[in-house]
């Protein structure tokens, strides 16, 4: 949207640029492309942690409740991603995303069979932007957050996880613990996909050659191979496709219960995060590039 945006100002403008765009964002929302760069990585990032919070969880005999919130506001993407971990043996019991209605009855039903049949122990994963049947997001239930607006005018989410937290110490009457990842998933570099670097790379090269060929209103879209072989491929399509349009997980990727996802999903995802990409390092800390911001003169 802000590429056909710059686009159609600058041509208002009389401003001779090319524009192409590159589909950058973790949230995999953007349609007309296979994946977007860096959900790759922010995926991997998200599995890995939330593996990790499991097995910390379980060092302790204790009942305890985990509710984890990432990173989505209409589509769940980033929070399918905590499937990969559950695929692994050490994932969450129930996953809630932005695509399905949310309902705290069927919620609190779902967590206290889990609870019952693992012993006190249950992991959870919900989107940030997950809203009941009347359309009110579930942050909304706990504070006055969402009357907050961001730079989009969006409402300001956060503070679900603690919401769900506090309902279920609540109803279960045990330890239950709210964990956002937050900025966290995407800015982790260290834990980065190799296939996603790879990737946004080439993405950002064929933007290159495209613009100085003289072409411009398109985007970078990558586009895979109907192979048992991951393989991207990469294309470009007309900016007008992809501004105000976006890309939801299907519905059938989701359960059934509307509680996790199929393996439709986990084939989509676990290419994307495949391989290690770590930054430079210096005295055991990451070397970051420092850019120098210089003002455009139209």
């Amino acid at each position: 949207d802000t590429c056909n945006k710059i686009s159609k100002y600058l041509q208002a403008q009389n401003y001779e640029c090319n524009i192409i765009g590159v589909p950058k964002t973790i949230d995999n929302d953007l349609a007309a492309t296979d994946h977007c760069p860096g959900y790759g990585s922010a995926a991997r990032y998200i599995a890995i942690s939330t593996m990790e919070v499991y097995l910390d969880a379980r060092v302790y005999d204790t009942p305890m409740v985990c509710v984890l919130e990432v990173m989505g506001r209409n589509a769940g993407w980033l929070t399918a991603a905590t499937a990969l971990a559950a695929y692994k043996g050490a994932g969450p019991d129930l996953i809630y995303l932005p695509e399905i209605v949310f309902d705290m009855d069927k919620f609190i039903s779902d967590v206290k069979k889990v609870y019952e049949k693992n012993n006190g122990k249950v992991i959870i994963t919900v989107s940030e932007g997950i809203k009941d049947k009347a359309g009110r997001y579930i942050s909304e239930y706990g504070s006055d957050l969402a009357k907050e607006k961001d730079a989009f005018g969006h409402a300001q989410l956060g503070g679900t996880a603690q919401v769900l937290a506090s309902k279920l110490k609540q109803v279960l009457g045990c330890k239950a613990r709210a964990i956002e990842f937050s900025l966290l998933q995407r800015c982790a570099s260290h834990c980065a996909s190799k296939t996603d670097v790879e990737e946004a790379f080439n993405a950002g090269r064929m933007a290159v050659k495209y613009a100085v060929s003289g072409i411009t209103d398109h985007m970078v879209a990558y586009e895979r191979d109907n192979t048992p072989e991951y393989k991207c491929n990469y294309k470009i399509v007309n900016l007008s496709e992809v501004a105000n349009a976006e890309k939801k997980i299907p519905r059938e990727w989701i359960n059934e219960e509307g509680t996790g996802l199929t393996q439709a999903f986990i084939d989509y995802a676990l290419p994307l995060i495949q391989g290690e990409s770590s930054p430079p390092m210096e005295n055991g800390l990451p070397r970051f590039a420092k850019l120098k911001k210089v003002k455009a003169q139209i």
